[in-house]
């Protein structure tokens, strides 16, 4: 929680900046597209595949026109989905993605089209389920996907903003570290662990106010 406390204390700081600098508030809502988990044992591999899921919430951006650098937060409610053996597992999240973005100013297009790049951390919480049980997988029995309670992540993008109101964004979320285990016995071994590391491509549109 320490590391929250530090983000809404930098938009906080944001806030005390010139007048000159355009806040604006918006919705944004997309859909996530989660790759094939990485995973540290090779058994499980072809058991389990990505799969799509959703996000909305909250958007604020703050813009200094001069230099077109800015800050990006957002508060979203995000489902993530992985397939294990035809298995559906729905990860469900409160996510707080930052970014420091830069905006191009071309003259020719800027009245209508602006495109910007956007990077930062992402920090989120586990509000679904920690612990789901699974059926039997390859020769894994009593299996359990444990996920981690919060996790760190960094997002990288690009998009374009329409006539000041919509903003289209692509971004690749890169897990930083293991977002769930899997925990059973395989084979002879027991209580064998498998790592997942999962890392999800986003598309969005947001409408700001």
């Amino acid at each position: 929680m320490k590391k929250f406390f530090v983000i809404l204390a930098i938009v906080g700081l944001a806030a005390t900046a010139p007048a000159k600098a355009q806040l604006n508030f918006g919705i944004k809502a997309g859909v996530n597209l989660t790759e094939k988990p990485t995973l540290n044992v090779d058994d499980l591999k072809a058991s389990i595949k990505g799969n799509s899921g959703w996000f909305v919430g909250p958007t604020a951006k703050y813009i200094f026109p001069v230099i077109g650098l800015g800050l990006e937060a957002n508060l979203l409610y995000s489902q993530t989905n992985i397939e294990i053996e035809e298995q559906n597992v729905t990860s469900q999240y409160v996510d707080l993605p930052v970014y420091l973005r830069y905006e191009l100013a071309l003259p020719a297009i800027s009245k209508f089209l602006v495109p910007f790049v956007a990077a930062g951390p992402q920090f989120s919480w586990n509000i679904g389920e920690k612990s789901i049980t699974l059926d039997n997988i390859a020769d894994i029995v009593s299996s359990e996907y444990k996920l981690k309670e919060s996790n760190i992540s960094l997002n990288l993008g690009l998009g374009f903003t329409i006539f000041d109101q919509l903003q289209l964004h692509g971004n690749y979320n890169l897990a930083l570290g293991k977002t769930a285990d899997i925990t059973g016995s395989i084979l002879d071994f027991s209580k064998e662990l498998a790592e997942l590391k999962t890392n999800t491509w986003q598309i969005s549109l947001a409408y700001i106010f």
